[in-house]
């Protein structure tokens, strides 16, 4: 039976290291748009979950509950896209390496 090689590990570790802060870069640049009441409201959203704006058809402002309500199903349904699209970039980057989804929790990704 072989030893294993803990230099290699380290190595290993290392590189994983690194495409982990790659694809955390590249999150930033990644956006997801959702939308809520047949597109009269929009949220975009960034691969780290942060709102980048909001659009709101006109024609609806007169009625704020409503315009409430659309805005928060949009921009759920960005940040769910967003995570999905998050969850996408790590694994690929990750190739199964390093416990899979367990370690998009380290990540705050999808919770």
């Amino acid at each position: 039976m072989a030893m294993p090689n803990f230099n290699d590990m380290m190595k290993q570790l290392q590189q994983a290291g690194a495409k982990m802060q790659d694809v955390q870069k590249q999150l930033e640049k990644i956006t997801a748009v959702g939308d809520a009441g047949g597109g009269m409201v929009k949220a975009t959203v960034s691969g780290k979950q942060k709102v980048l704006s909001i659009a709101i058809d006109p024609e609806i402002l007169d009625d704020i509950e409503m315009v409430q309500d659309l805005v928060v199903a949009a921009v759920n349904a960005a940040l769910e896209k967003a995570a999905d699209l998050a969850r996408e970039e790590l694994s690929k980057a990750a190739g199964g390496m390093l416990g899979g989804e367990d370690m998009l929790k380290n990540f705050n990704i999808g919770q």
